[in-house]
């Protein structure tokens, strides 16, 4: 064996990634293609580095009204997402009702010290029917 078949090539990358197109783009590549003669096209394919399918899923796209930016691959569930979003609001009023409760104690408490510090002159006061309690 060689030392130069064990290195790697440079000019190769690691892991190959997908190219993304933005809908901008997209829109900007078909126009080119559809307004260029054959050898344009095919100077317009090798430049860019697409294939022919691409354009014609890309065109397909386009003709059928739907954006050029949706995305591939499976779609979202509507349920799921229900689901979520049950959950957070679930969350969120659970932690309203626990600072409720707090807030609850809290007033009682003061209520309570207020009664303590105005004696017994405060049995004699008009209570609301809730705030009435038998302190046995």
């Amino acid at each position: 064996m060689t030392p130069s078949l064990a290195t790697p090539d440079s000019e190769v990358p690691a892991k190959a990634t997908r190219r993304r197109f933005t809908a901008t783009e997209k829109a900007r590549i078909l126009d080119a293609y559809e307004g260029a003669s054959s050898i344009g096209r095919a100077a317009l394919l090798r430049r860019e580095r697409i294939y022919s399918s691409l354009l014609y899923s890309w065109r397909k796209q386009r003709a059928s009204g739907t954006a050029l930016s949706t995305r591939r691959g499976p779609k979202p569930d509507p349920e799921a997402a229900e689901a979520t979003r049950s959950q957070k609001r679930i969350l969120e009023l659970e932690r309203k009702l626990e600072k409720a409760e707090r807030v609850i104690d809290i007033q009682g408490k003061v209520y309570e010290l207020l009664r303590a510090c105005a004696g017994e002159s405060a049995d004699k006061l008009d209570l609301p029917p809730w705030s009435k309690r038998s302190s046995k």
